[in-house]
């Protein structure tokens, strides 16, 4: 009697725990629905604006306080990703090599010592190569797409020059391609107007694969 006794309780325990903890997995499978549901739901009403590279960008995504705000986000969000994907295989191409780093650097050193009147000093932390490698690295990454897409105007922007028309043409013929698309015209005629818009600072002129974008120009020089 005491071991049909013990089984019973036994089974009557495994049977209790079994019940409890599928009662459990109901409760927190729930939860877990009302917690995310908002999610899902906000997310299934917000709007598509475009695709790039296989990903879907939303409206959420774009800051567009203004729209030049909205302009810039669209940018960065479709368009440069494409870029940096189309330039990644030839990556071998636009790359600093280390003569070109140790240029950039030995020439900011000499330019320091033969011109001490403009009050220049070294820099905490050096001039190094990382410093070099974003200089020198833009030059070459607008050299390689000036080369391969057209050549063009160029434009001088704080972050240096860029290859203004080369660029553009990278642009249609990434999209021609698919790499992006807009969903709505009136976005991508607002992230293509950086290259469009009329008031933009007049870009210079195409001043030939001889003289774009040469190392050469960066390097600073004792006169």
């Amino acid at each position: 009697m005491a071991e049909k006794a013990c089984h019973v309780v036994a089974s009557t325990t495994h049977f209790g725990l079994t019940q409890a903890l599928a009662t459990m997995k109901i409760i927190i499978s729930a939860l877990l629905a009302l917690t995310l549901a908002p999610a899902f739901a906000a997310r299934s009403q917000d709007r598509p604006v475009a695709e790039v590279l296989g990903e879907t960008v939303y409206d959420s995504q774009v800051k567009s306080s203004t729209e030049r705000e909205r302009s810039d986000s669209l940018r960065t969000l479709v368009i440069s990703p494409a870029i940096r994907n189309y330039l990644e295989p030839y990556k071998s191409e636009w790359s600093l090599n280390e003569s070109e780093i140790a240029a950039l650097t030995d020439s900011y050193k000499a330019y320091i010592k033969c011109k001490p009147e403009l009050g220049l000093r070294l820099m905490d932390p050096p001039f190094d190569k990382l410093f070099a490698v974003m200089i020198g690295g833009k030059a070459k990454v607008e050299r390689f797409i000036y080369l391969n897409h057209g050549h063009g105007r160029i434009l001088f922007q704080q972050s240096g020059a860029e290859a203004f028309d080369a660029t553009l043409n990278l642009v249609h013929k990434l999209e021609r391609e698919n790499k992006f698309n807009f969903h709505d015209q009136a976005d991508r005629d607002l992230a293509l107007s950086y290259w469009t818009r009329t008031n933009q600072s007049s870009p210079l002129p195409d001043p030939g694969p001889d003289k774009a974008f040469q190392l050469d120009e960066l390097l600073l020089k004792c006169s």
